[in-house]
C-alpha cells in the first residue's frame, strides 16, 4: 500500500511568501492540505494518508483530518536552519525530519498545495522500484533559491559525485520507496551537513530541500514523474498553463493556496458534493476553473490580462 504524506512545519508567517492575503498562514495551509488529502482519498480508496508536523494542531484542524482518516505524526524540526541561512521557505527543510519518521513505508511526499485529479495507480506502476520526482527544465545558470545548477554541480563533486550538470528535482513531489529510504536519508544528511559547514565558512551551498534531494536522489535509481505531475503557476503575472493539464495526475499549484484551494475547501468537506461524486471529466473541469487554469471567470481573466500587460511593460523598460 502506498502512503501519501505531507510534511508541514508550523513556522513564522514571513516564511510563506506565496500567500496573497493577510490571513493566518497556518489556516491557509491547513485548508489547502485538507483539500489535498481529500483529493487523494477521492481518487485512491486504498491509500494511506499521513501528516507529519512539529506541534499539536488546533482542534478544528484535527477534525478536518480525522474525517479523512489522516494519521498525524509529530516530530521536532531538527533541521531548522541557523539564522541567516535562508530568508524564506525554511519550512521546506522539515522534509528531512519527515523522512526517518516514515522510513518503513513506500511514501509519496507532497507539498500541501498539490491536488490529485486521478488515481495514482498508473504513476506508481511506471516508477515501481525507483525513487521519483519532477525534473525541472531550468537553465544551468538560472538562480534556484540561491544556487544554480552549475554551482550545484561543484558541490556534488565535493560530495563524491562525478562531474556534470545535475538535474534539479522540484520539491513538490518525491516518491521514496522503502528499500531506498535508508540511502536517501543517509545522503540527505550528508548534503545537509555539507551545507551547514559551507554556511559556517561563509561559502555558498545547498539551501533548500530541492538542492539536497537533487543530490540524494542522484545516488539511487531514479525515474521522473513528469508525465503525471507538474508545477503549474497561475499567478496574474506568471502563468505556465499549457492546456494539457487534464492528462496529469497531480497538480502543484503554488499560487492557489488561499484562492483555488479555499474555493474547493467547502466541497471537499461535503461528501454529497460534486467533489466526491463527479466524473473525472467534471472533477477536472470544476477544479480547473477554481484554480484559474481554464474556464476562468471574467474577473480572473481581466486580472491575468493586466498582469501580462504589466510584465510586458517591465520587459520593455528593461530593454530601453
Amino acid at each position: 500500500m502506498i502512503t501519501a504524506a505531507i510534511p508541514f512545519v508550523q513556522t513564522d508567517a514571513h516564511q510563506n511568501p506565496n500567500l496573497r492575503r493577510k490571513t493566518d498562514p497556518t489556516e491557509s495551509y491547513m485548508r489547502a492540505m485538507a483539500v489535498a488529502f481529500a483529493s487523494l482519498s477521492r481518487w485512491n480508496s486504498d491509500i494511506e494518508l499521513v501528516l507529519v508536523t512539529n506541534s499539536e494542531l488546533r482542534r478544528g484542524y484535527q477534525e478536518w483530518l480525522e474525517r479523512l482518516n489522516v494519521e498525524v505524526y509529530i516530530t521536532s524540526f531538527a533541521h531548522r536552519p541557523p539564522k541567516g541561512f535562508m530568508n524564506q521557505f525554511e519550512g521546506c527543510l522539515f522534509l528531512l525530519d519527515a523522512l526517518p519518521v516514515l522510513a518503513g513505508r513506500d511514501v509519496l511526499y507532497l507539498d500541501p498545495d498539490v491536488l490529485c485529479i486521478a488515481p495514482i495507480a498508473l504513476l506508481m506502476d511506471q516508477i515501481e522500484g525507483f525513487a521519483s520526482g519532477i525534473i525541472l527544465d531550468t537553465p544551468v545558470d538560472d538562480d534556484i533559491n540561491g544556487l544554480s545548477r552549475r554551482e550545484a554541480a561543484q558541490l556534488h563533486v565535493e560530495l563524491e559525485m562525478p562531474e556534470g550538470i545535475p538535474e534539479h528535482i522540484g520539491g513538490e513531489a518525491y516518491f521514496v520507496p522503502q528499500h531506498l529510504s535508508a540511502s536517501i536519508i543517509e545522503n540527505s544528511e550528508r548534503a545537509w551537513h555539507h551545507a551547514l559547514e559551507r554556511f559556517a565558512n561563509g561559502k555558498p551551498g545547498f539551501k533548500t530541500e530541492e538542492h539536497i534531494l537533487s543530490y540524494a536522489l542522484r545516488r539511487v535509481p531514479l525515474k521522473p514523474m513528469n508525465l503525471y505531475a507538474r508545477r503549474i503557476w497561475t499567478a496574474h503575472r506568471y502563468r505556465t498553463v499549457r492546456g494539457d493539464e487534464g492528462s496529469l495526475t497531480l497538480w502543484h499549484l503554488p499560487a492557489e493556496k488561499d484562492r483555488g484551494f479555499a474555493a474547493l475547501f467547502g466541497p471537499s468537506q461535503d461528501r454529497d458534493s460534486w467533489f466526491w461524486g463527479a466524473s473525472r471529466t467534471e472533477f477536472v473541469r470544476r477544479s480547473s476553473r477554481a484554480m484559474g487554469l481554464h474556464g476562468r471567470s471574467p474577473k480572473r481573466l481581466v486580472l491575468d490580462l493586466l498582469g501580462a500587460v504589466a510584465n510586458r511593460w517591465d520587459h520593455d523598460l528593461l530593454r530601453r
